[in-house]
């Protein structure tokens, strides 16, 4: 499916497809990246994305009050979620125009509307409840929306054909673009998040609007994503992978554990040419950095590759010669190849 190849922000373009690595600015390995002890993980990337709820009351936030880029020393694109999956996680209940004011503050380059993620075996009638209340916070948004610079997604959420097409049918034809939430504890159900996520890129397909995906990108799911042509999509696998110690492997793309191997593979990313596992395996805040920016290496340099072959039109060639050292990013792709075929999207 086409993809719409550029998003202009007013701190520059995203190319797209392209992988956003989810940052905070809390206390510990942010502290490091701020300072730029190590180099940050927003000098990797196209754009970065920050939760609000990382934002809010650390003692960063008033730093950020007046825009969010003067505490960084080059200017990138910055979307903001809406903190909703937070929100309940905490159970805090925030009004959606206080986020949006927020969010402005913040001077965000793409904001996500205030929403409400549905958790797991939810009862059906609280489920609609929740759909409803994040399809009038969306559209009660836009209504209110004060900084015409700052693009505003509105968030999506459904979990079959039908709901995705009401969700859809409900929402305000003029925002943006649109980001599907929710998916995060559902992540490992591949198959449920490809037809739901199809859906929703032949809506925004029809009103010519990006498509954003959060928090369920590993490396099946990134490539699968690029081809179905979502345009972008958002991690910390980098993050939490270096939490626990975990390298991504340069070769296979597995996270492995670097205490149990021993040893690290050959990888000829900047951080490793120039440190070894003594360094990562530190147990202080600089350690993790190094670990985290490898990892993010590794992601930036797939998604590198992605771009290439999306561009060459030779996406399929790129994921067979991955697919030798890891079966899952064949097995995903596979099945999203097969259910487009199967929608008539591929001829």
């Amino acid at each position: 499916m086409d993809i719409i190849s550029k998003i202009k922000t007013s701190n520059g373009t995203i190319k797209t497809p392209a992988l956003l690595p989810v940052c905070a600015l809390t206390y510990g390995v942010w502290d490091v990246f701020i300072e730029e002890k190590v180099i940050p993980p927003w000098k990797l990337s196209e754009a970065t994305m920050f939760s609000l709820e990382y934002v809010r009351n650390t003692k960063y936030e008033e730093k950020v009050s007046d825009g969010f880029h003067k505490l960084f020393t080059e200017k990138k694109p910055i979307f903001v979620d809406s903190g909703g999956f937070q929100s309940m996680k905490k159970g805090i209940e925030r009004d959606p125009i206080d986020v949006l004011r927020f969010q402005e503050k913040l001077k965000a380059d793409v904001a996500a509307t205030f929403d409400y993620p549905v958790p797991l075996n939810i009862d059906n009638s609280e489920y609609i409840l929740m759909l409803e209340k994040s399809i009038n916070s969306a559209n009660l948004a836009l209504q209110n929306k004060k900084r015409k610079e700052m693009l505003l997604y509105a968030c999506v959420h459904g979990f079959s054909d039908k709901e995705i097409d009401w969700y859809f049918s409900k929402l305000d034809h003029d925002f943006d673009g649109y980001a599907i939430g929710s998916l995060v504890p559902r992540k490992n159900d591949y198959k449920s998040l490809i037809k739901i996520i199809y859906r929703a890129k032949m809506h925004t397909h029809k009103r010519e609007k990006p498509l954003h995906l959060f928090g369920v990108t590993g490396f099946p799911m990134l490539y699968a994503l690029s081809f179905m042509g979502v345009e972008t999509m958002d991690s910390w696998t980098y993050l939490v992978a270096s939490i626990y110690k975990e390298y991504i492997h340069p070769e296979t793309l597995k996270r492995v554990r670097m205490r149990k191997v021993g040893d690290i593979p050959k990888c000829e990313c900047f951080v490793c040419s120039e440190f070894g596992m003594d360094d990562f395996l530190g147990a202080t805040s600089v350690p993790q950095a190094y670990l985290a920016i490898h990892n993010l290496n590794i992601f930036m340099r797939e998604m590198k590759l992605i771009n290439e072959h999306v561009n060459r039109n030779s996406i399929e060639e790129l994921i067979e010669e991955k697919s030798k050292k890891n079966q899952r990013i064949k097995l995903v792709y596979d099945y999203a190849k097969n259910y487009l075929k199967n929608n008539k999207i591929i001829e």
